[in-house]
């Protein structure tokens, strides 16, 4: 008999200490055997998984109006990712007719837009030198500026051609105009098709539209084609908008018909441009 207890001792030992080990591995694996999250304080797990996550980017951009010197800090998420109430007012009133002082309803998708290219260059001011311009300051009666469609500005240490590529890679059903011998790239919201230009006049004159924009993207006139000479100290000081916007141009100065099945050309006849 005494041969038989001490191995059943020794069983019995040996489950003691076998059952608190499975029971330890059963709380530290979840289902399927993967390691169990612990919920966060107040048996919060969800709370658990989103401090792993990475911290998103700023969810601020900064605006800055070159005629009023005003600042405006753009926020239309917050850091997790949900909708701020609010700033299509303020934006609104930002975007005024820096000529009259009257404010207009922006387009909300335009906002949305300015927010996103800020978010694409975190801690790159964007510099609205045009947004909402009045019917009696305005040139081309087909001016997007006079719906609350369009805004003119440059984001600080991005050179304009980034700035003009991003937006048209970026977007759609947008109008993009680029002016290689001006200091800002236009972008408008539009319910078509995108569309695409290149004036190059200057400050002020009138309008000198290119023949083919994707042409001489590709052959660098874009880029190297001066008609006039600027003046240094405009571009170095950059001062404020002079309200001389460039009128309609005339047959002469419009792209061939032939552009057209390219739709990222614009003719400047049937669509709304500056």
């Amino acid at each position: 008999m005494a041969g038989l207890t001490r191995p059943l001792f020794s069983l019995i030992a040996l489950l003691a200490l076998v059952t608190p080990t499975r029971a330890l591995a059963r709380a530290t694996l979840g289902a399927g055997g993967r390691p169990a999250v612990a919920p966060a304080a107040g048996g919060n797990a969800k709370g658990a998984r989103a401090a792993r996550l990475p911290r998103p980017r700023t969810t601020v951009v900064e605006l800055f109006n070159v005629n009023r010197h005003e600042s405006m800090q753009l926020r239309l998420r917050d850091d997790r990712g949900r909708s701020v109430r609010g700033p299509q007012k303020r934006f609104d009133h930002f975007l005024r007719c820096h000529y009259t002082n009257t404010q207009h309803s922006m387009n909300p998708r335009l906002m949305t837009l300015l927010y996103s290219t800020g978010r694409h260059w975190p801690g790159h001011r964007l510099e609205v030198v045009s947004g909402y311009r009045h019917p009696t300051v305005a040139k081309n009666p087909r001016s997007p500026h006079m719906k609350g469609l369009a805004c003119d500005f440059r984001v600080v240490g991005v050179s304009n051609t980034q700035l003009r590529d991003y937006l048209r890679a970026a977007y759609q059903k947008v109008g993009v105009g680029y002016y290689p011998n001006s200091s800002f790239v236009h972008l408008d919201v539009r319910k078509d098709r995108s569309a695409f230009w290149i004036d190059y006049s200057g400050p002020g004159e009138r309008a000198i539209y290119s023949e083919n924009p994707n042409q001489d993207l590709k052959t660098g006139r874009a880029d190297s084609y001066h008609p006039t000479k600027i003046d240094e100290a405009w571009l170095n000081e950059m001062p404020p908008d002079d309200g001389k916007e460039p009128p309609p141009p005339n047959t002469s100065s419009t792209p061939d018909d032939s552009t057209h099945n390219d739709p990222a050309v614009i003719d400047p006849r049937s669509n709304s441009q500056e």
